[in-house]
Formats: C-alpha cells, sequence, structure tokens
C-alpha cells in the first residue's frame, strides 16, 4: 500500500496525474516548499524531494484496516476503492480483512493469548492460515487491478 501511495503521490505533485477528489498527502508546508525549491534545480531533484517528504509522511501510517486503506488510496485519488474493487460484496470482503488484520495484531501484539483460555495462545489450523492468505490475496489482487 505504501509503494501505491507513494508513487501515485509523487505523481499528482509532478503533474503526472490529477490529483482527483483526493490529493491531500498533508505534507507540511516546509516540505512543500524544499520540494518545490528543488524544482529549480530540475525534475530529477523536485521527485527525489518529493519521494524523501511523501515516504516520511507515509512512515506514520499502516494501511492494515479495511478503512485506512481505502483513505489512503482516497488521499491519492482512488476514491471508493472496496466498491470499485468488490461491487457485489465490498462490505463482506472488508468485515474478512478485519479479521486477519485483528488476529494479526493479537499475534504480535498480545502473543495469541485466547481470552477464553487464559495462558495459552488461541488454536490456529492449516485452514485459518490458508483463509487469511487467501483472504489478503484476493484484496491485493483487487485493488491492484483498480490502481
Amino acid at each position: 500500500m505504501h509503494g501505491i501511495v507513494l508513487d501515485r503521490a509523487v505523481d499528482i505533485l509532478m503533474s503526472r496525474l490529477p490529483s482527483g477528489n483526493g490529493g491531500k498527502v498533508g505534507l507540511h508546508f516546509g516540505a512543500i516548499s524544499q520540494i518545490f525549491a528543488a524544482a529549480v534545480s530540475g525534475p530529477a531533484d523536485m521527485e527525489i524531494a518529493a519521494r524523501t517528504y511523501i515516504s516520511e509522511r507515509l512512515g506514520l501510517e499502516t494501511y492494515q484496516r479495511p478503512d485506512d486503506i481505502g483513505n489512503g488510496l482516497a488521499m491519492v485519488g482512488l476514491n471508493k476503492i472496496w466498491s470499485s474493487a468488490f461491487p457485489k460484496d465490498a462490505g463482506a470482503v472488508k468485515t474478512a480483512l478485519g479479521v486477519v488484520v485483528s488476529r494479526r495484531n493479537r499475534i504480535v501484539h498480545e502473543c495469541d493469548l485466547d481470552p477464553l483460555n487464559p495462558g495459552n495462545a488461541t488454536p490456529l489450523g492449516d485452514a485459518d492460515a490458508l483463509n487469511a492468505i487467501e483472504t489478503v490475496q484476493s484484496v491485493v489482487d483487487a485493488i491492484d487491478a483498480c490502481c
């Protein structure tokens, strides 16, 4: 997600893409002035400056949860990505991805402890892992087709 948002944000700043309804990358004025000051030196310097500042800004984002993904892509002109990528079942796909992300976060931040069985990890079977992979892969493929 970071790469898509970064590339599109730079393309918007370099006027290679229209900003559309998004275009709100949220850079501070100092960064904007430095990016455009680099334009005086040439387009390559301007692009390097834009990539530097936008990368710094995006470092604060995780783009894990469905709404964060949608907001990040809307910021660079890809509005309503969920209904575009999944016209028939966007809500179900967002819910499925949210479940995967919540489980991933529990594994990483809480040692995947089972709240119903204190001191033990939540069971995770082969089917659970394969379903999570399939969910993530289908989301990536569908969003990629819209970008």
